[in-house]
């Protein structure tokens, strides 16, 4: 899937099964039902129980949301430890191109002024996208849980919100709750404008470890949050804002870069960095 910082979409964490045809690393052929943990554009990370070589082809195949299915060729391209202790394995489409997952990815160029990242489905035509929030849309959408903006697809503005169907599909593990008082935010030096929020998050240091916290300001460039756990500062990380429980949610890997113990609520604040291309290419203008 690449390293954090190299990765060439944002990863959508959602559990959405998947038949896979292929032969295994022992040469037997196999049909076998696996699901995914994450899912970017190019391809995703999954869980299947078939011992795989890395390199070797499958054919996936998925259901969509209107009763019609989709194939693909993919390369299996890395393998790592599933939360469950078993083996997940990255996969990558051998058409870079091919929409498979039937959502659209924005392009690299609209992450710039993004706050937070959000799969969200038009209320009118059922399109679904990834979609990078502005700081009036962060509050519309902390205020109702919707927001509006303007479909491709209808070609006129229309009210957004997150998709029913991700609530059915995904499997979400017991996560590590932080019980977590409301005080005055505070964060590190930072060179953009950060916004105020009381937003649900969630944090790991990989699938399997995740924590909820409770994320107090929000940027494009990352975010501060507390949290039970004490992260080191160099950390590196994945964060999710907003992240809300049964659902698909979009993952950012970050670099922490402040932690200040508050002994009164025996928690920890913490401020991260984002580590994206799309500000490293900003930055360095």
């Amino acid at each position: 899937m690449g390293s954090r910082s190299n990765r060439r979409s944002d990863r959508i964490s959602i559990s959405l099964p998947l038949q896979a045809t292929g032969i295994d690393a022992e040469n037997r052929p196999f049909i076998d039902t696996a699901t995914t943990i994450v899912v970017n554009r190019h391809g995703a990370l999954i869980t299947l129980d078939r011992p795989l070589r890395i390199d070797q082809v499958l054919r996936v195949s998925r259901q969509l949301f209107d009763g019609s299915r989709r194939e693909a060729e993919v390369r299996v391209v890395a393998h790592e430890k599933g939360s469950s202790g078993g083996i997940a394995y990255g996969i990558a489409f051998s058409d870079s191109k091919l929409d498979f997952w039937d959502i659209e990815f924005p392009s690299a160029t609209e992450a710039v002024d993004a706050v937070v990242r959000l799969l969200v489905e038009c209320s009118h035509c059922g399109g679904r996208e990834l979609a990078y929030l502005n700081s009036r849309e962060l509050k519309e959408f902390e205020s109702n849980r919707l927001f509006a903006r303007n479909c491709r697809t209808c070609e006129s503005p229309t009210i957004w919100k997150q998709p029913l169907e991700s609530l059915r599909h995904n499997a979400t593990p017991d996560l590590h709750r932080s019980s977590t008082g409301i005080d005055a935010a505070s964060s590190p030096e930072r060179e953009t404008t950060r916004y105020d929020t009381r937003l649900m998050a969630c944090v790991r240091e990989r699938v399997g470890t995740e924590e909820m916290a409770v994320c107090e300001n929000v940027s494009r460039q990352g975010i501060a949050f507390r949290s039970r756990r004490k992260y080191d500062e160099g950390a590196q990380v994945e964060v999710a804002v907003p992240y809300t429980q049964g659902t698909a949610n979009v993952f950012i890997p970050a670099v922490v870069v402040h932690v200040r113990p508050l002994p009164t609520a025996g928690l920890y604040r913490h401020g991260v960095k984002y580590l994206r291309k799309d500000l490293e290419e900003h930055s360095s203008e």
